[in-house]
């Protein structure tokens, strides 16, 4: 279980907003009905027009990790399992495995498949997909998500539709690896054997088995879904999506307002979100997720190279206010060191505790005429508001400190090299999966992706192993006290994924995945009657 290399997922975390506008039909029948059993079907708009306030990544299902292009890779690709929609804690479900069996000593898991499913070019699902899928994966997502189906060391197929995993060693977090929005995506073995190695072919057209296909795709200014009208399940309302890229999140709010736009699906953005809030004939949502800003002290610091002063630091500031101040109702402020509904919260508890007297203490200590530098990622939303309290609360009790923002080429060719860095830092994300193992391999271990100080924890690494092997979730009650004893990191909160929605959409309530929150399951949403 090697953690994650690069900063995809993590670094999209506040930066995509989606909208969607329902546009005129094409007359045609919703997907699955029929003339005679719609009313009236040619006066309902089934194109839903959705507006990105940035690019997309290349959307690669072997390689896709970034955060915004999940949206068109999830609609036209399935794997083995998935994570269910319209819940706030996450469920694996049935994708194209409709039940699964685990051995007794965790490392043979066995699936069978879903009968009667086609890939978008005609190929039937069978086992034998399976495979050559995990094998482009390694290959291409092997700077990025390949690491989720690492350690597998066989695959056999007894039949068309059963399929029989083995592992190198027991791995608990595996049924979520695979759920993961950026987990493993079944590719048509036709489309392997003729475009495998382009990946050309593959940032433009699909060879999945998912509600939606690639349409036109035009970088940088649209791209299209259209509706599999041979779909195994239920399609929803939408017979096309389109994506169009918009200047900025005002814009958005605008169209929203005069009712240009359907809706959209956004980050924690609480003066949007409240603005919305007010508006007549809006539906507005708040989705769970894993999101989480997380706070780094740089060990490489003069300041904070002793582990005292760190967590005398973090136990001083009131981050309960800062949550408040920043977020209002779309967050809640963290209790311990992973997302809270990520596990049990027994095991999840910082070992820090609020102290007011702890700031004064270090203006009159280890931090007298010091000055204190805070650099955040000017690109996500709510840092440098997190960054300007902090620096308020320190300079208030007599802490020296300023709040610098960065741009992205800068922030990221700093916070890798702590000589260089800033004493303090902060930036949003969410896990691979709905795993502690995931959240804690991202952040906490030697090597993670986000480990954006380098910060290090004597066994923390063995520690993981050994949770990631048993399955024994307690072991994370003793990743929780150490990292938050270490005062290298502080998890601030949990965020909502705000969305609002125009009263004609239905469905949008369950539209959501738990993790990413970002996403959209657009089978769950139909145009009203």
């Amino acid at each position: 279980m090697n953690p994650r290399q690069t900063i995809g997922a993590a670094s999209f975390v506040a930066a995509l907003t989606l909208s969607l506008t329902a546009c005129a039909g094409s007359g045609g029948d919703l997907p699955g009905e029929t003339a005679e059993s719609g009313s009236d079907a040619t006066d309902i708009d089934t194109t839903l027009t959705m507006a990105l306030t940035s690019d997309i990544s290349t959307p690669d299902p072997s390689s896709a990790y970034s955060g915004s292009e999940m949206n068109v890779v999830l609609a036209a690709y399935e794997g083995l399992v998935k994570y269910q929609t319209g819940v706030d804690t996450a469920e694996i479900v049935p994708s194209l495995a409709t039940e699964w069996e685990v051995s007794e000593d965790g490392l043979t898991y066995t699936f069978q498949l879903r009968e009667g499913v086609t890939f978008h070019d005609g190929t039937p699902f069978t086992s034998a997909a399976v495979e050559p899928s995990i094998a482009r994966m390694l290959e291409e997502g092997a700077s990025g998500p390949a690491y989720l189906v690492d350690g597998i060391s066989s695959i056999e197929t007894p039949s068309q539709y059963e399929l029989v995993v083995t592992l190198d060693a027991p791995n608990s977090a595996l049924l979520d690896y695979l759920a993961s929005p950026f987990g493993l995506k079944i590719i048509s073995p036709a489309a392997l054997e003729e475009h495998g190695d382009d990946a050309e072919w593959f940032a433009s057209n699909d060879a999945g088995t998912g509600p939606f296909e690639y349409g036109s795709f035009n970088a940088g200014t649209q791209y299209e879904l259209t509706a599999y009208e041979g779909y195994w399940g239920e399609l929803g309302g939408y017979d096309t999506i389109e994506y169009t890229i918009v200047d900025s999140t005002n814009t958005v709010q605008l169209q929203l307002e005069s009712g240009e736009l359907d809706g959209y699906i956004g980050s924690a953005n609480k003066i949007l979100f409240d603005g919305l809030s007010e508006v007549d004939g809006l539906q507005t949502h708040l989705y769970p997720s894993m999101m989480a800003p997380v706070v780094f002290l740089n060990p490489a610091s003069e300041f904070f190279a002793d582990s005292s002063t760190r967590s005398e630091l973090l136990s001083g500031i009131d981050w309960d206010g800062i949550v408040t101040t920043v977020f209002g109702d779309l967050a809640t402020a963290s209790d311990g060191v992973f997302p809270a509904s990520m596990i049990d919260p027994n095991v999840n508890t910082s070992a820090l505790s609020f102290d007011e007297a702890a700031l004064a203490g270090l203006a009159d200590g280890a931090l007298e005429g010091e000055n204190i530098e805070i650099g955040y990622p000017s690109f996500v939303p709510g840092a440098q508001d997190i960054a300007d309290n902090v620096a308020a609360q320190l300079n208030t009790v007599g802490i020296s400190t300023e709040s610098i923002g960065l741009e992205s080429s800068a922030y990221w060719s700093t916070v890798f090299d702590p000589a260089v860095a800033p004493d303090i830092t902060l930036f949003s994300a969410f896990p691979d999966a709905a795993h502690p193992d995931t959240w804690a391999r991202l952040f906490y271990s030697d090597g993670g992706g986000l480990n954006l100080f380098s910060g290090s924890i004597d066994g923390l690494g063995d520690l993981l192993d050994e949770a990631a092997k048993t399955g024994d979730e307690a072991l994370y009650a003793d990743v929780t006290e150490r990292v938050s004893s270490s005062g290298l990191w502080l998890t601030l909160a949990d965020l909502t994924v705000s969305s609002a929605f125009q009263d004609s959409v239905e469905g949008a309530a369950d539209a959501s995945y738990p993790v990413l929150g970002i996403t959209v399951d657009f089978t769950t949403l139909s145009p009203s009657s």
